[in-house]
């Protein structure tokens, strides 16, 4: 109304709905009417003071009251130090000096053009230096890590702890358009929270037996409440609960070969399934296989890997994870096996697709490496992905038990639930929720050589311009609300004592949250619709679909 720029923003937190009213309609009730003049400034005074003052006590009150700030502020919100940078050609001596004469803890090398290229920490000084006996006189270059891990000082701070958390580090460069600003430091993060994830990863990675690692279970299924409390998307919880599992099992993996001795040749353990989306909310089955490489001892290779799979079985079924019901696991020796036999695998699922071989191969396809040597995954993935490319049969197979389980809604919008049984007047939030936009967003992403796993990664990256994006961004934020409610609904049923389950009562939710499910239903059927327009051919009738 004053033809000036606005000056404040505002985020709707939750839905909203507003109405714009012409600012000359509002400025002839404020002539003709003075009690509408009254109240717009005694309205407008009070909300802005009131908006200030909250400000101020957020600002004064940050080291008191920090955990929900990793999930609202920014990297720029932080208070941080300038990065400690030297060039490539700097010698380690050199290098060591600048670090002893700051208080910084690691210093960044950079390039000509001034991007950072790597980093050496005072630990590396410690370990590869001095432990070794290196020369001074050699280049910085020589014992830096890479790549440098780096985030843009307008990311959320919760980025910073995630890539902590997965790669394990305690240094992130801060950056501007690409040029270092700062750093930011597990300390930095540790100052700002009371609890984290950052301490349930010490936790784990203190531990020196399985029966004590047992007890981070508690502490893992604290995150899920703690987090949501906070502020965080339910994607970002399944995210960390992802991470700190992953240094779980890399711990107990630890304990194995401590055991056992080193193994006779390298291997990768893999996750499937929730697990290996990053979507798992509670504690759940344990999915899980292991790659080793080929052998010219394969009688030996596949007696040690026998005994260590099984000890993982056990050490994780100690730490709440209980054995998979399908028995989708390393310790099963269909499970377990050499590179070449995994490849024979996936070429066979791939080239000579049928219903049964396919639905059992679904996990495989959401596979991620959590520990050992990346590589043996990753050629296995190349090869798969090159697979696909001309797997017609495959994807119109995978496309049919993809639309098998139908959103579910009525004729005329309503619930179609559960008419008898246990779950009477019920629906299966995860069987005909979130699982069927899982299916589609694997498919989809298999078909486009989209490598990341995780659902909500998939629908983005299908998201392109190239595309028809509206409809991956409807299913995204379908299943951002579908996960979140799966979540509380679980949350409820801890605190209750109940078994754990995704069945909920429509009824016992609010009225916007059952409109909200019936339009992420309704997203699920367009995607599936998609899916019989790109993908059925005539082996559908025969599969009887």
């Amino acid at each position: 109304m004053s033809k000036d720029l606005a000056r404040l923003d505002v985020t709707a937190i939750e839905d909203t709905l507003c109405y714009r009213i012409p600012a000359e309609q509002v400025q002839r009730l404020i002539s003709s009417h003075a009690e509408v003049a009254n109240y717009l400034l005694r309205t407008s005074v009070t909300r802005y003071i009131d908006r200030s003052l909250q400000e101020l006590r957020t600002q004064t009150g940050l080291m008191g009251d920090t955990e929900r700030l990793l999930y609202s502020l920014s990297v720029s919100d932080v208070p941080g130090v300038p990065p400690l940078l030297c060039k490539q050609e700097t010698t380690i001596r050199e290098a060591a000096q600048m670090l002893a004469s700051s208080k910084a803890t690691c210093v960044f090398v950079v390039d000509a053009a001034g991007a950072a290229v790597g980093i050496v920490t005072d630990r590396d000084f410690a370990e590869k230096v001095v432990a070794q006996a290196l020369s001074l006189d050699l280049k910085v270059s020589d014992i830096m890590s890479q790549p440098v891990v780096a985030v843009e000082a307008s990311e959320r701070l919760f980025h910073v702890l995630l890539a902590m958390v997965s790669r394990n580090i305690h240094h992130v460069l801060v950056t501007k358009q690409g040029t270092p600003i700062g750093v930011l430091t597990a300390h930095d993060l540790m100052v700002l929270q009371g609890k984290s994830p950052l301490n349930v990863v010490r936790f784990v990675e203190e531990q020196t037996n399985v029966r004590d690692l047992a007890a981070a279970q508690t502490r893992i299924n604290g995150l899920l409440p703690l987090l949501l409390r906070e502020g965080a998307k339910a994607s970002h919880v399944t995210r960390v609960v992802a991470e700190v599992n992953d240094r779980l099992i890399a711990k107990i993996l630890q304990f194995g070969e401590a055991k056992l001795g080193r193994p006779p040749v390298p291997y990768c353990w893999v996750v499937l399934g929730s697990e290996g989306r990053r979507e798992q909310t509670f504690k759940t089955d344990q999915d899980n296989a292991l790659i080793y490489a080929d052998s010219e001892d394969e009688p030996s290779a596949r007696e040690y890997f026998a005994q260590l799979t099984a000890f993982v079985q056990d050490a994780l079924a100690t730490c709440g994870y209980p054995p998979c019901p399908g028995n989708y696991m390393a310790s099963n020796p269909r499970w377990r096996q050499p590179l070449q036999a995994w490849l024979n695998h996936f070429r066979a699922w791939i080239t000579e697709a049928e219903l049964h071989g396919t639905e059992d191969a679904l996990i495989f396809f959401d596979m991620r490496p959590v520990a050992g040597d990346f590589s043996l995954f990753q050629t296995l993935a190349t090869s798969a992905r090159e697979w696909l490319k001309e797997a017609g049969m495959f994807k119109s197979v995978f496309a049919c038990i993809s639309t098998t389980h139908k959103p579910p809604l009525g004729f005329f919008r309503n619930f179609v639930l559960e008419r008898s049984g246990e779950h009477k007047n019920q629906l299966d939030l995860k069987l005909f929720g979130s699982g069927p936009i899982v299916n589609a967003a694997r498919l989809f992403a298999l078909d486009a050589g989209i490598e990341p796993t995780n659902t909500s990664d998939r629908l983005s990256a299908l998201s392109a311009p190239e595309r028809d994006p509206m409809i991956f961004r409807d299913l995204q934020e379908a299943f951002e609300f579908l996960t979140l409610l799966r979540i509380e609904c679980q949350l409820r049923q801890v605190r209750d004592g109940k078994e754990l389950g995704n069945y909920i009562t429509p009824d016992s939710l609010t009225h916007l949250q059952r409109s909200v499910l019936k339009e992420a239903f309704r997203a699920t059927t367009r995607a599936q619709a998609l899916i019989e327009e790109q993908f059925r051919t005539a082996i559908w009738s025969q599969l009887g679909r």
